[in-house]
């Protein structure tokens, strides 16, 4: 059951990047779809809801699905209603799953991630099929959630560590899921179309474009993935895997913001997954300060995921086609910051590591 709400979770994130980019919505509102996931995630951590709360939130989430699936409406009341939806749904089922986290394995749930992701396109082709099947996916995980009360959990400074995490989180995305609309949109207008597709993709071509772009996407995730399971093997020196990671990731991603040869800027963006592997390191370099709180680092995570995406749809909406490059230059530069953070914070402790 984890599993597979985790790979709805992927759907649910990414899924209506492609339907935005399909419809021609502005990139400022196609990113309001996975803000809206984001902000939902929020809820479980660092709020605690009970469970009528969230059974209200599945029958609202219900009644929005019907209502999008069956009654016309005007563009942005469309708009607005899936968003609510998508928050409200994504509150349900990262509640659920949190409630399950002790029991599934790290890497399982990241696969489930990834294969979320690859089926995200197909949001285009049957949007309210995949959230009626999430809305029913959360009904039944939410008869395996334990009561609680509503709560707040005020998150920890874990000695710093919680804002190297919060600029790690900020730098991937601010970038990430702009990068994903803006190269789909690109491919739907570079890529030839495939000869058994065609009658699909030559009626809106931008398809195609998703597609290799979501695919392309799950690349990076499995660069990301690698990077953890490899490099703990071969070196303990954390500090170290810390900044030679991020400094990668900050010439990448200043590199992919110049770059107009799409062969290189596909490249450096599968290259990013790299550096991004490594925000294991401050997970491990906290737990070996004795200053890791797992609760107050999944809030730092959960805020660093939205206040990013705020920020990338913002810039969206001020900067128009800019904001890509916009974005990709300031996640380097939150890169840079979690540097500086972790300079500090590690240099408190006067425990030094050699190469």
């Amino acid at each position: 059951m984890f599993y597979l709400l985790s790979m709805i979770t992927g759907i649910l994130e990414c899924g209506w990047i492609a339907c935005g980019i399909v419809h021609g919505l502005p990139m400022w509102q196609i990113l309001c779809y996975p803000l809206s996931y984001h902000i939902g995630n929020l809820l479980p951590k660092p709020f605690s809801l009970p469970k009528n709360v969230l059974f209200l939130f599945c029958s609202v989430s219900l009644t929005l699905t019907v209502l999008l699936s069956i009654v016309p409406m005007p563009d942005i009341v469309s708009f607005i209603l899936t968003c609510l939806c998508l928050c409200l749904l994504s509150a349900v089922i990262q509640s659920v799953r949190d409630s399950m986290k002790s029991n599934g394995n790290r890497l399982f749930k990241r696969i489930s991630r990834v294969i979320g992701f690859a089926l995200a396109p197909l949001a285009v082709f049957i949007p309210g099929i995949i959230l009626f099947s999430a809305v029913a996916i959360a009904f039944y995980g939410l008869t395996k959630y334990d009561a609680r009360q509503f709560s707040f959990f005020f998150p920890g400074f874990q000695g710093g560590y919680s804002l190297v995490m919060l600029f790690h989180q900020f730098h991937y995305f601010f970038y990430a899921h702009i990068t994903l609309a803006a190269a789909s949109i690109a491919f739907g207008k570079q890529l030839p179309v495939i000869k058994a597709f065609e009658y699909v993709f030559t009626r809106n071509p931008v398809v195609f474009g998703s597609i290799a772009g979501a695919l392309l996407f799950c690349g990076t995730w499995v660069t990301y993935m690698s990077v953890e399971p490899i490099v703990s093997r071969l070196t303990k020196k954390i500090i170290s895997i810390f900044f030679i990671g991020h400094s990668a990731v900050f010439v990448l991603l200043i590199s992919m913001s110049f770059t107009a040869n799409t062969t290189l800027f596909i490249v450096l963006w599968l290259l990013t997954g790299f550096g991004g592997g490594t925000v294991y390191t401050i997970t491990e370099k906290s737990k070996q300060s004795g200053k890791y709180d797992k609760d107050s680092m999944t809030v730092s995570e959960n805020l660093g995921h939205t206040f990013g995406l705020f920020v990338a749809v913002a810039i969206s909406a001020l900067f128009g086609t800019y904001s890509p490059s916009i974005m990709l230059v300031c996640g380097a530069f939150s890169a840079f910051a979690a540097m500086l953070c972790m300079t500090i914070v590690a240099g408190k402790e006067k425990k030094f590591e050699t190469f």
